[in-house]
């Protein structure tokens, strides 16, 4: 089994821990502060037409305050579930990279200036920095690089996005790796989609499934395989900058 270090799935999850807290905090403030002015009304006993159309405005308030809170709290939910099945995507592809053999390291979440990266793999075969994307559906090329799902484009340019945080992250192991100008392969995973994306027509990031990992990482060996030595080395380069992560298990 591979060498595995970093907790899989930690950035996605911590993510919705907070949407679920913004949810929290939310409800219970516009709560606090409705109850605060209806107190100080009720306990000052309003007389007169003005008191009351306060206490109607309060109500009124209270209402659209409501409805607004209700849009917020749906947006912040479909957030938090996205990361929750994020969350299981990474699962699956960790899995998957656990059963690697124990010549490869494996290193999760990884922060950049650019975004966390899901995983990171170094053995013989090279570098890889892995970005899941638990999706369903269809994924091919859009013909300039970037990615369709099922025929449309994605919300953001998940290619352009992936090859900046690869571009962050080479930057700084350069300067801990003792490796001169090392190449990093940039990988798209989606552990419940069809692929359709050939290699090449999304650049120099391919896409695959959790299924064709280990065939196109362990068994594809392509071009100069590093040594024990050059592996250990580039691996804890990797590690080091993990642990500039003070949350980094």
């Amino acid at each position: 089994m591979s060498k595995v270090l970093g907790e899989a799935g930690r950035y996605v999850s911590q993510q919705s821990i907070k949407k679920y807290q913004k949810q929290f905090i939310a409800i219970f403030l516009i709560t606090c502060v409705f109850a605060f002015g209806v107190g100080c009304l009720v306990g000052a006993r309003p007389k007169g037409l003005f008191s009351y159309a306060l206490l109607v405005l309060l109500l009124i308030t209270f209402i659209l305050a409501h409805k607004k809170l209700d849009r917020d709290v749906a947006s912040l939910e479909r957030e938090r579930l996205q990361f929750r099945k994020g969350a299981v995507g990474e699962a699956v592809v960790a899995h998957v990279l656990d059963n690697f053999p124990d010549d490869y390291y494996v290193i999760n979440d990884i922060t950049t200036d650019f975004g966390n990266i899901d995983h990171v793999v170094v053995g013989p075969s090279g570098a890889y920095i892995i970005d899941t994307k638990n999706w369903k559906g269809v994924v091919e090329a859009d013909g300039s690089g970037e990615l369709l799902l099922n025929g449309r484009p994605t919300s953001k340019p998940e290619v352009k996005n992936l090859i900046r945080r690869i571009m962050s992250i080479k930057s700084k192991i350069e300067v801990l790796s003792p490796l001169k100008d090392p190449f990093i392969r940039g990988l798209l995973v989606f552990p419940s989609a069809h692929v359709k994306a050939t290699w090449g027509s999304t650049g120099h990031v391919h896409c695959l499934t959790d299924e064709q990992l280990y065939d196109y990482i362990v068994e594809n060996i392509r071009g100069k395989k590093l040594t024990a030595k050059e592996v250990d080395a580039f691996s804890q380069s990797f590690l080091a900058l993990a642990r500039m992560d003070k949350d980094f298990a």
